[in-house]
């Protein structure tokens, strides 16, 4: 990845860096301005509302599609036809999600630009055509991670998939997927603030032209819409989360209904025809050899960024997490407050804050944004896309496994806490144990999403197949474009196949472990982690 701290010290870079965050203590505060920005916020913000509610619907059927549901051990055999016809359909959903997601949501956005033009239109279709593919992969995986005693017992009664998923799967998941959802609404609004810079729509083509003519003022002030945005949505999702999901779905409705009616987005002018423009098939490098070399050296390049930040940010947000956790920060898993006196309480408080103040602002940044940072503090590179990805994926990763935490069942915490355990104790012996196959998941769907931002900020020079892909869009070298989209697809494929390989072995150690001999003391109790197997020690 081309890693090299010294250049984060350079004297040159330094003197960039300093003149780009300066620019934050005296942002663009004029009435002209301010109201640009505020136009262009709330387009934003309709976009990825209506972007996010259509991949929701889009993901939730595909994903109920995809999820393997588990049969009973001693089961009569299926028919033939009917094995392979479940088969069918759950590879031809897996197929869609993967293609829809493997491809960045910025060459999305180019291809309906073309066909239905300059503005908003294009963001909302990019961004849930991708972000759809993303959504109903995650939802799939979570609802593969139930525990597959109730959905066994529910094979025994003589029912059907159907109502195994409404009544053994959904009610097990439903609130991880709603806050999966809250969160990609997040990830959507900041996505839609950075489209514009190929035109389609929002706060994006405001920040590249304050990039490109050196205007960091009011790159402080647009940067600042995004945070307030982020924090303000994150707010909406831990009260939505409180609540019943009818009002998740009113305020959904809601909002994607203004958006219908405030985005001027052409409907009848999509077609097929349009998204695969006559040039996507023809024009390309004369010298296929040394394009095709060049593109794998790229593609592992990309590969290596993604994956040494996707693995430094999976380990500082493990360490930090906890911290913004309120089972962990604020209180104890049986409700009760810390306790200690004020001091206490009072470091306590700080702790939280201080931990989510640093997690949001990592994640309100876009990595194409960010990517633009870096690369005018230590130049062009991978270098740059390495700290572009790292930095926003704690946030990223953060914010999820504190969503786990908080969302962990308590009956085993608060034996282990009844019993004296310290905060460190419970969180090694009680929460780390359950939550570790949803971690792994979330990480694992990081970085196959890392590897798709890594193409996309490769427009700004940070390095990767990126560059390559913007050069090709940029010539109409529609051939070029192809063979390296077929790449990214196949380099997603492999790395979802490796990613449920690695998820199938750990959950099904996870579910013998619990319930096989090695893991039941011969009082019937759960064995602690370390105890020798029939001592009872």
């Amino acid at each position: 990845s081309a890693v090299d701290p010294a250049r984060l010290f350079d004297k040159e870079g330094i003197g960039s860096a300093y003149q780009l965050f300066s620019a934050f203590a005296h942002p663009d505060l004029s009435s002209e301005f301010l109201w640009r920005v505020a136009k262009l916020s709330l387009e934003s913000l309709l976009i990825g509302i209506l972007a996010t509610g259509l991949a929701v619907v889009v993901g939730f059927f595909l994903a109920l599609i995809a999820i393997k549901v588990p049969t009973l051990p001693d089961a009569p055999g299926e028919s033939h036809w009917t094995s392979g016809l479940a088969w069918g359909a759950r590879f031809l959903a897996r197929g869609i999600l993967g293609i829809t997601r493997a491809i960045p949501a910025i060459v999305w956005a180019y291809l309906f630009v073309r066909t239905i033009g300059l503005g908003p239109g294009a963001a909302v279709l990019a961004i849930a055509v991708s972000t759809g593919g993303i959504v109903g992969k995650l939802y799939a995986e979570l609802a593969e991670a139930v525990d597959p005693e109730t959905i066994h017992a529910l094979r025994r009664a003589g029912c059907g998939r159907l109502s195994i998923l409404v009544f053994g799967v959904l009610p097990s998941v439903w609130r991880q997927w709603l806050s999966y959802s809250l969160f990609r609404l997040e990830c959507s609004i900041r996505s839609a603030s950075i489209l514009g810079i190929v035109g389609a729509g929002g706060l994006g083509a405001e920040i590249a032209l304050s990039v490109r003519y050196f205007e960091f003022d009011k790159l402080a002030t647009i940067l600042m819409a995004v945070l307030v945005f982020v924090v303000l949505i994150e707010i909406l999702g831990s009260i939505l989360r409180t609540k019943p999901l009818r009002w998740t779905v009113s305020v959904a409705l809601s909002g994607s209904l203004l958006a219908l009616v405030y985005l001027d987005i052409p409907w009848s002018e999509i077609s097929l025809s349009q998204v695969l423009p006559d040039w996507l098939f023809s024009g390309g490098s004369t010298d296929t050899a040394a394009f095709v070399r060049r593109t794998l050296w790229l593609t592992g390049e990309t590969l290596a960024m993604a994956w040494s930040a996707t693995m430094i940010a999976a380990l500082i947000a493990l360490t930090v997490s906890p911290l913004a956790a309120t089972t962990f920060s604020l209180r104890s898993h049986n409700r009760e407050a810390v306790r200690g006196g004020g001091l206490l309480s009072s470091l306590s408080w700080f702790g939280f804050l201080a931990t989510r103040l640093f997690l949001q602002i990592c994640r309100a940044m876009p990595e194409l944004t960010l990517a633009l940072v870096f690369v005018v503090w230590v130049g062009p590179g991978a270098f740059a896309g390495f700290l572009a990805i790292a930095l926003h994926t704690v946030g990223v990763l953060g914010r999820l496994y504190t969503d786990v935490y908080e969302e962990v069942e308590p009956k085993s915490v608060t034996a282990l806490e009844s019993a004296g355990s310290g905060r460190l104790g419970v969180w090694l012996y009680g929460v780390l144990p359950q939550v570790f196959p949803k971690l792994l998941a979330f990480t694992l769907d990081r970085f196959e999403v890392n590897v798709r931002a890594t193409a996309m900020i490769g427009f700004v020079g940070a390095g990767g197949l990126g560059d390559e892909i913007h050069t090709a869009i940029s010539l109409f070298h529609g051939r070029d474009l192809v063979m390296l989209l077929a790449i990214m697809i196949a380099v997603v494929t492999i790395l979802d196949l490796i990613g449920d390989r690695v998820r199938h072995r750990l959950l099904t150690a996870r579910f013998v472990n619990r319930r096989g001999n090695q893991a039941i003391k011969p009082g019937g109790g759960i064995a602690m982690p370390g105890a020798k197997r029939g001592t009872g020690n």
